[in-house]
């Protein structure tokens, strides 16, 4: 078996090539603005590297593996839990940095911290956040709404 303080480097290097953080964008007609802020943490591979995906469950000590929707194939390690991730991913990745990845995961942090402190239910800083996530993962990319459609479709 891997010693601990390699497999943690190997993890941030996998998660670096193949991890995703992300703040996912939802219509939510029940939320105060209309929409909520989902934030995930995922690595998503082919069934046959299932180890590695477990090797993630085992060191961060939370998340779930999945079957990927529509894909029997292929297998999700995801973490959408935020009180695991502000007690677990957060703070390992804190301390095994990643390189390619952490303008992302510096942004992921911030927003979440945003929203365990309740910054998301005045209007004017759900904005800034809603901004800051489409300065994720290459500025929004693929993202299913623009950001002038969801900032026109905020409930007043």
């Amino acid at each position: 078996m891997i010693k601990n303080k390699y497999l943690n480097w190997y993890l941030v290097g996998f998660t670096d090539a193949e991890g995703c953080f992300s703040i996912s964008l939802k219509r939510e007609k029940t939320t105060k603005f209309g929409w909520a802020l989902d934030p995930v943490f995922q690595i998503t591979q082919h069934k046959s590297n299932e180890k590695v995906l477990h090797f993630f469950k085992r060191q961060l000590h939370c998340g779930r593996i999945i079957e990927k929707s529509g894909q029997p194939n292929i297998l999700v390690y995801l973490v959408d839990n935020r009180r695991q991730l502000v007690e677990k991913v957060i703070p390992f990745f804190k301390r095994y940095k990643l390189i390619l990845k952490n303008n992302d995961f510096q942004k992921f942090t911030e927003i979440i911290t945003d929203l365990e402190n309740k910054l998301h239910s005045n209007k004017k800083t759900f904005i800034e956040l809603i901004k800051k996530c489409f300065e994720m993962n290459l500025n929004g990319k693929q993202r299913k709404y623009e950001l002038e459609f969801v900032l026109k479709n905020l409930k007043k």
